[in-house]
């Protein structure tokens, strides 16, 4: 009998630290290493976006040089993830970010949770008491261990 196909939504905040060095990018590996047929991340399609950004950043003010910000884009956009358009989610996007005083990008995570019914996974504290607030079922980094 095969393994059954687990599913997630996984914030920029994860995947982020599953190509730079973070606090809990020892527990992001161990998640993005069971990807395969088993277990697969979704991820709204701004999410690459805001990782680029992020390695923009540490190019820009931290030192990184533009030749290892280019590789981890390039592992990035390798990774096999599930690329969800946003489109249909920006109306209840606008509603949780609302009602919760979070920014719209962040409330999608939530809304695409509550739309796919999938567990969402965040670093991010304030996402993640509106996602239960919410409804949604939250699951922490840190339960995938070293």
């Amino acid at each position: 009998m095969a393994d059954k196909l687990v599913n997630y939504i996984v914030d920029t905040s994860i995947v982020i630290q599953h190509l730079i060095t973070d606090t809990h990018s020892a527990n992001a590996d161990v998640l993005f290493d069971e990807l395969g047929d088993t277990l697969m991340i979704h991820i709204p399609e701004f999410c690459l976006l805001e990782c680029a950004n992020v390695l923009w950043k540490r190019v820009r003010f931290h030192g990184m040089p533009s030749t290892i910000a280019e590789e981890l884009i390039e592992n990035l956009v390798a990774l096999p993830l599930q690329i969800v358009p946003t489109g249909s989610l920006l109306k209840r996007g606008l509603q949780i970010g609302l009602k919760h005083q979070l920014a719209v990008y962040d409330s999608i995570y939530i809304a695409m949770a509550e739309n796919l019914k999938f567990q969402l996974i965040s670093d991010d504290v304030k996402q993640d008491k509106a996602a239960i607030a919410e409804g949604v079922t939250t699951k922490s980094i840190t339960d995938f261990k070293p």
